[in-house]
């Protein structure tokens, strides 16, 4: 018997059972995929989500989880934090704001004091936002209390509709500044559309609130989160199918364990992951969960599309950053095959690197489509992402050691309960936020995800986890 059960393969499913277990619930994750965010491609370790891990720096979100799950491992700040090359454009995004507002001087002199401006708001604004997340970790307002104090952030807010105007003029004067804005989007955001709340310019301001990256990438929290829950009498239950769950005042799930052996297994509580492609398994697919999915319905417009290679590490710039955002063309739609995300492996990796090839991981967004997902198309999009990189990166094409399609293709399509896609949603009518209800309407069932947090980015992932976990523990979770 357990307090609680989770389901889900991505990150956020992985926090909520581990902080939970950090509570004294006793608990299990049953993950059906159970392959974390790292994959083996030949000889080479791939990370598979591209996007970049935020909220490590002290006294942010995710650096007290390090202590939580025991991780010790030293992340490594990334300076710059990230790229983005366009056909006349190369901009570095430094950690200190004044080398940024330089660099993107540099780049478009002409509108030098509006860039300052922008920045200056965008780091004022994204302490506010931040505070109000640290305050309010569900960001959407859920006591009278709540409400009070979004009533005292109204002039930040109202002060914030003019400089989103304000930015609204700078991207309409000149297409590849809004390239610019708009990459920074698709790179750091999990929604397609531009934000308009203020934390967009907690995403803004991601360079300078810091970029962080751990030697096993995202893995070493999944490890660290399965490491936490064994610990603590959990389970952790991988490569396993589930089959059906009965809901009442205790919840029955049953599943199929690695070896197609049926289970079932007892908790109090359940939490799912909003990724979990098998809902339906848990309501009819006509139903809604909550209200807060009737009213404003999440739906999945772009899923990530990456291949892997293994490249020469002559072909690769000399001071080209772990994250790049490249887009081909500042005329066209930034998801209409006009973005590219690449991810490098580093020296201070360990496992990743051979003696001749570095591992490079290109990702594109995909409509979600199924005619779009066929075998065939996705080997021509393959192709396209390496023609496409030609004229950004010149010596690449020689210089690849190594690629299979094929295994990237069905990596792509396996991983869609880890990976993070790209959502369309309203944001609400009553606070602007798009912040999504992590309860349902069964009392011991919640939600975690990073569709739940979009405007938060990565940190909105984590933290749908802990609002699960927080949940649980609020209601009563052990028997």
């Amino acid at each position: 018997m357990y307090g609680l059960i989770v389901i889900g393969d991505d990150l956020s499913s992985h926090v909520a059972a581990a902080v939970a277990s950090s509570y004294g619930i006793k608990t299990a994750l049953l993950s059906e995929c159970g392959q974390g965010e790292v994959c083996l491609i030949g000889d080479l370790v791939f990370n598979i989500d591209p996007t970049p891990m935020t909220g490590f720096g002290a006294n942010q979100t995710c650096f007290s989880l390090l202590a939580q799950l025991d991780i010790s491992s030293e992340s490594v700040l990334l300076n710059p934090a990230y790229q983005i090359i366009l056909p006349e454009h190369r901009i570095d995004f430094f950690n200190d704001k004044e080398a940024l507002i330089e660099e993107m001087t540099r780049e478009f002199p002409e509108m030098s004091g509006k860039i300052k401006s922008f920045y200056n708001a965008a780091e004022r604004n994204s302490a506010i936002a931040g505070k109000w997340h640290n305050d309010h970790p569900f960001i959407q307002p859920n006591s009278i209390k709540d409400y009070i104090d979004y009533i005292n952030l109204t002039p930040y807010l109202i002060r914030n509709i003019f400089c989103n105007d304000k930015l609204k003029q700078l991207m309409f004067k000149n297409a590849s500044f809004r390239k610019v804005i708009e990459a920074q989007q698709a790179l750091l955001s999990f929604r397609t559309k531009m934000q308009n709340s203020i934390f967009s310019h907690f995403q803004y301001s991601a360079p300078m609130r810091g970029i962080n990256y751990f030697s096993k990438g995202k893995q070493t929290i999944f490890d660290a989160a399965i490491k936490k829950i064994e610990s603590t009498e959990g389970m952790y239950i991988n490569r396993c199918e589930v089959l059906a769950i009965k809901k009442n005042r205790l919840i029955e799930v049953t599943y199929n364990d690695k070896d197609g052996a049926a289970s079932k297994i007892e908790a109090n509580n359940l939490i799912v992951s909003t990724k979990w492609q098998n809902m339906h398994i848990l309501i009819k697919r006509k139903k809604k969960l909550n209200w807060s999915d009737l009213i404003r319905p999440v739906k999945v417009s772009h899923y990530p599309f990456s291949i892997h290679l293994g490249v020469n590490p002559t072909s690769i710039p000399e001071k080209m950053a772990r994250h790049v955002v490249v887009v081909t063309d500042i005329n066209k739609d930034i998801y209409n095959d006009n973005l590219i995300i690449l991810e490098l492996g580093a020296a201070e990796d360990e496992k990743t690197i051979s003696a001749s090839k570095i591992p490079l991981s290109a990702t594109v967004f995909l409509p979600n489509d199924q005619n779009i997902w066929s075998k065939e198309n996705l080997t021509a999009y393959a192709q396209s992402i390496i023609d496409r990189l030609e004229y950004f990166l010149p010596f690449l094409k020689e210089n690849i050691e190594f690629i299979d399609i094929e295994e990237s293709i069905n990596i792509s399509k396996k991983q869609r309960e880890i990976v993070n896609p790209k959502y369309q949603l309203r944001n609400s009518f009553i606070t602007g936020f798009a912040a999504k209800n992590n309860k349902t309407k069964f009392g011991n069932i919640y939600l975690a995800g990073a569709s739940l947090l979009t405007d938060a980015g990565f940190e909105g992932e984590i933290i749908s986890g802990i609002n699960a976990a927080s949940r649980v523990a609020g209601h009563g979770s052990n028997p």
